[in-house]
């Protein structure tokens, strides 16, 4: 067992006061920042007082050549120095250090408040003066008279904020540098982000530590690997899109870390979490599929669903927390949070499968309990009778206790004339109208549920419905300010679609960005320390990805121009062209672009940007040479141009470079796998939709894909394409297509039953729009062939086969007379096909009642007096018919009738009515129903067919039924 965490590593990694007030820990968990970092360990960690006398191992500092590639060597060569000098004790101090600059990095861009330390001030010699960074304002300033705080586009006058500030050229290029550091799989790291340089001590501190360093460090500090996995998550939200790598560096880690966790309460727990590593969406190959070649079985398939459209309403908890019982308090905090926090990961990474298996397990351990039910109540101010209004009814393991007041964002009122700003309940149940509070870490797993519920669900009015009551549940008692900030914004995300709250979703959605940037003056800001103890547990975004929703929620409403202020000031250029695209200003985009080029002439989102406007190919080559082709981006885009231009291996070319940087952009798969398929690449196109059902197992599309190019592959690839395709048709469930690749593809591999309930489900699907066109004739004769000849049944047993064989009759008979016979009557082939099947059943009067409808589809044609092909297929089908009469007319049957023992004065239901076994004929008057045929056959074509071949077969056959007479 590897060694745990000890207390003061737990109650850092928790933010829970340390013993030691005067620690590192202990300041680092208060949020005193600045105490942390120019404290002597730190001092000597970063070299802060070394002086131009001091011996340095690579450049020094003092060098005018010093620049952001030297500061690793250097901060490595005193990490080693002061654990050499200090001993492993060091490590905690470093560990401290390296959280510090992490969270420093974080309250910058994220979390606010203002911190007013440089990080080059904690560098050696010159450094802080060359790199000394430029602020907008250093104080908040005062609300011009008149002007309400809640006021839209009056951000320049409420504050200070770092973001957007025009630095000197020395810093300017010192962050540009670090910026490139940070990239990861050819993605760009966001190239406004301030003080990047705390990042980048967070990550030489620790991640990049040498291996021996860091064993060394584990060995004494465990809890760095949990804290090294925070920084990479830190780094992947800084990214364009997120990196394959570092989500694999960051599911290692929390995989180490689990091995000093406490012990669980069974080795199920300690399995589950281990087993994370495997469903991670990591670089897949085709052993993915031929382990589930075997368990194919020819087994019904759920063909009816009704609202395929609609989200599923939301399962109770089941928490199985009982098996926590034994286990203390503390530890099972501990598991709580680690499994949140993982679950987090895999909801950023659009993984919500593995985001809802981690939240649940961190349910157990927290003992949240809860339930989504419904309450009678009302919702507007005019509502004269109550409705069944979704709640949640949520209730913490332990009692929550809050003796301080904790400064929490501003909730806006709604304000509206006709909707109430919460539900009046017509039960005055305590549990409906004033619930007992959460405790704060429940509240964060109920909001990550709530996630769950829009990333599994697509954007539908039933999924924002089943997710507000998670929202309104943590907003019912204030408490954390990043868990309250968090609750407000996914409210904002919710009622900005709804005309009755689109107006107070905007003003939240601009006062959450202001309390970060902008606080008003006078207002009570929560503390560092408060604000970050809950930010890894929750999907927060950073100020500018915050912002860039504040602008984009202006475009929905038409304000167009303030959403391109918001969008210049952070140089999200590809929101800028969408703004002057509506604009129809498209050259003054152009010119911007243009400009900044001029300034950096090195950065390929700019000519990629450029060429987004400009749609020549030639300056997505050139980002791609000038990032010296590490910038996926350029492929990705120029592979989208060659696709649409049909010139798919240059396609599949430029995306083969694109998921070679970063395999987790699964867009990039697909459209590679859809170029490779076009050339008939089948090998590249099955390997690149496999890797987007390992990123998304929910992609329909990309399942039937696969299966098209399995079967292209050839026959050993037909197993593998059934389970694609069965795959494929739980979300692609209304698709008629993969509906029919499936039925034939089962068909071909013997698997009837599969291939019938496929039949049934495309008569359901098409059977309104081309009527007996939905039957594949060709399938259903060897469906009722395969049966009727037992090939189906070929190398089983004989009671196998029996029992095989009634499944499939029983299949056959509800796939004909429920799907088939009760909605296809104008189609003869289809009823002949089925008469053959009726046959065999020895079923003769079905048998013969088909043959008679699929001779009226044919006499009853309009056609029929004067097209000569329709009256030949007539005359055949009513010979045809004649034969069976004769064939079948005098057998018996068996069927059941009404006995005559009911008593006829009373009231008897069907089904309880008494019936007798008899014997009958098929059809007593064969003879009569015959020449009734016949003749009226004749009668329709005499006029025009009388003399030809098929007249005289007709009158032929008549007269032979009178000559037996």
């Amino acid at each position: 067992m590897e060694q745990t965490f000890n207390q003061t590593e737990r109650s850092v990694l928790l933010g829970q006061p340390v013993a030691d007030s005067s620690s590192l820990p202990s300041l680092l968990v208060d949020g005193n920042y600045e105490a942390v970092l120019r404290s002597a360990p730190a001092r000597l960690v970063f070299g802060t007082d070394l002086e131009a006398s001091s011996s340095f191992d690579t450049v020094s500092p003092y060098d005018t050549e010093f620049s952001a590639t030297d500061i690793q060597p250097l901060i490595l060569s005193q990490v080693r120095e002061y654990v050499l000098r200090t001993g492993p004790s060091a490590w905690t101090d470093i560990t401290a250090i390296g959280a510090c600059c992490l969270c420093a990095f974080m309250e910058t861009n994220w979390t606010g408040p203002e911190l007013r330390l440089d990080p080059a001030e904690l560098l050696p010699g010159p450094l802080p003066e060359r790199w000394q960074e430029t602020h907008i304002s250093i104080a908040p300033l005062e609300l011009p008279e008149g002007v309400d705080k809640h006021e839209i586009g009056r951000r320049e006058q409420l504050g200070r904020v770092y973001l957007g500030a025009v630095q000197s050229e020395r810093r300017a290029e010192l962050d540009r540098a670090l910026l490139r550091m940070l990239e990861a799989d050819g993605e760009e790291a966001y190239a406004l982000t301030p003080r990047p340089l705390y990042l980048h001590f967070a990550r030489l501190l620790l991640v990049d530590l040498p291996q021996d360093l860091r064993k060394e460090r584990d060995s004494v500090v465990p809890s760095a690997l949990w804290w090294a996995a925070r920084a990479l998550l830190v780094q992947q939200s800084l990214l364009d899109y997120p990196a394959q790598s570092l989500l694999d560096q960051i599911i290692a880690l929390f995989d180490a870390a689990r091995t000093h966790m406490p012990r669980a309460p069974s080795s199920v727990m300690l399995d589950s979490v281990r087993s994370v590593d495997d469903t991670s969406a990591k670089h897949v190959d085709e052993a993915r599929v031929p382990q589930l070649d075997g368990v194919m079985a020819d087994e019904p398939i759920d063909t009816e669903r009704t609202e395929p459209d609609a989200a599923p309403v939301p399962e109770p908890s089941s928490s199985d927390s009982d098996a926590w019982d034994n286990v203390p308090v503390a530890d099972r905090e501990l598991w709580a949070r680690f499994l949140l926090e993982l679950g987090v990961v895999y909801s950023q990474h659009s993984m919500p499968l593995d985001s809802k298996r981690m939240v649940a397990l961190a349910q157990d351990a927290s003992g949240l309990q809860w339930q989504m039910t419904g309450a009678r109540g009302k919702r507007t101010r005019f509502q004269t009778f109550d409705t069944t209004q979704l709640v949640l009814l949520a209730k913490s393991a332990r009692r929550v206790d809050r003796d301080t007041h904790e400064a929490a964002p501003e909730a806006l009122e709604l304000n509206d004339d006709v909707l109430l700003e919460h539900v009046s309940f017509t039960d005055p149940d305590a549990e409906l109208s004033n619930p007992a509070d959460l405790q704060t870490i429940d509240k964060c797993m109920l909001l990550a549920f709530c996630l769950n519920v829009q990333n599994e669900n697509p954007a539908h009015g039933l999924t924002s419905e089943q997710m507000l009551p998670f929202v309104t549940r943590v907003l019912q008692h204030t408490g954390n300010w990043s868990v309250y900030t968090m609750a407000l914004l996914l409210r904002s995300r919710l009622e900005r679609s709804k005309t009755r709250t689109v107006e107070r979703a905007t003003l939240q959605l601009q006062q959450l960005v202001d309390q970060i940037t902008h606080p008003l003056p006078g207002s009570e800001e929560a503390g560092a320390g408060e604000r970050m103890q809950y930010m890894f547990a929750l999907s927060l975004p950073s100020q500018w990805a915050l912002e860039r929703e504040l602008a984009e929620q202006f475009i929905s409403l038409g304000v167009v121009r303030s959403a391109l202020d918001i969008f210049e000031r952070l140089q999200m250029w590809d929101d800028v062209i969408s703004c002057y695209t509506m604009l129809d200003q498209t050259d003054v985009a152009e010119r911007i672009v243009r400009s900044e080029l001029e300034k950096t002439p090195d950065r390929p989102k700019l000519w990629c940007v450029l060429g987004d406007l400009t749609k020549d190919p030639k300056h997505w080559q050139h980002a791609w040479e000038v990032s010296g082709h590490r910038y996926a981006r350029a492929m990705r885009t120029l592979g989208s141009y060659h696709f649409a231009k049909y010139e798919f291996s240059e396609a599949v070319e430029c995306y083969e470079n694109a998921v070679r940087l970063n395999p987790l952009y699964e867009n990039s798969w697909y459209i590679m796998g859809c170029a490779a398929m076009s050339i008939e690449q089948w090998e590249k196109a099955a390997r690149a939709f496999l890797h987007v059902v390992s990123i998304d197992e929910n992609n329909g599309e990309s399942w039937n894909n696969l299966a098209t190019a399995y079967l292209r592959m050839g026959p050993e690839y037909r197993t593998r394409a059934l389970h694609a395709l069965r795959e494929a048709i739980k979300f692609l469930h209304d698709s008629w297509r993969v509906w029919s690749n499936f039925m034939h593809v089962s068909m071909s591999l013997g698997m009837l039953s599969l291939s019938v309930q496929a039949m049934g489900r495309l008569v359901d699907l098409r059977v309104g729009k081309v009527g007996a066109e939905c039957v594949d004739l060709d399938v259903l004769r060897s469906i009722i062939s395969s049966v009727s000849r037992g090939a189906a049944f070929a190398g089983m047993s004989e009671a196998d086969a029996q029992a095989k064989e009634q499944r499939l009759i029983s299949q056959i008979d509800s796939l004909l007379v429920r799907k088939i016979e009760a909605r296809i009557t104008s189609s003869a082939p289809v009823w002949r096909a089925m008469a053959d099947y009726w046959f065999w059943r020895n079923d003769f009067t079905h048998c013969l009642d088909c043959y008679i409808k699929a001779y009226r589809c044919l006499s009853n044609m309009p056609q029929i007096s004067y097209a000569p092909p329709v009256f030949n297929d007539a005359v055949d089908a009513a010979l045809e018919l004649v034969t069976m009469y004769e064939n079948l007319g005098d057998k018996t049957q068996v069927v059941r009738i009404a006995s005559e023992s009911n008593d006829h004065d009373s009231v008897v239901p069907e089904g309880e009515r008494k019936t007798v076994a008899v014997e009958q004929p098929v059809c007593a008057d064969w003879k009569h129903q015959s020449k009734m045929v016949l003749r009226g056959l004749i009668g329709k074509g005499k006029e025009s067919f009388d003399g030809t071949p098929a007249f005289t077969r007709l009158t032929d056959a008549l007269n032979e039924l009178r000559s037996g007479n």
